[in-house]
């Protein structure tokens, strides 16, 4: 399974990742990738799933692509200026004081 592990956000929305259940036809693939995990060898598993093709799973690039997604958008978050409270409540019948207005708030 090859997919896009690189995440684009925010000049692009990331596209899809399609994932479905593999074919009998494969499960010759996929026990030889559980055996290759089973003994440990992850790279050379990895080099060997992501050779074939119409291959699904959870494999390492699909949870690449799931991690490198979370980043950009934490990212994204984290760097963004704070937003300015954009309304203010006010209760006249209360014995507080009146709040500041700043330009372009609401009052509620």
């Amino acid at each position: 399974m090859l997919c896009n592990t690189i995440s684009n956000y925010p000049d692009s929305i990331d596209p899809m990742l399609f994932f479905q259940d593999n074919n009998l036809e494969n499960i010759d693939i996929i026990d030889t990738y559980n055996n290759l995990i089973s003994q440990e060898k992850y790279t050379e598993a990895s080099d060997y799933i992501n050779q074939q093709e119409g291959i699904y799973g959870y494999f390492a690039d699909f949870f690449n692509a799931i991690e490198n997604r979370i980043y950009n958008l934490q990212d994204y978050l984290l760097n963004k200026p704070p937003i300015k409270k954009p309304y203010v409540f006010f209760d006249s019948n209360d014995d507080m004081e009146e709040p500041e207005i700043d330009e372009g708030m609401f009052w509620l």
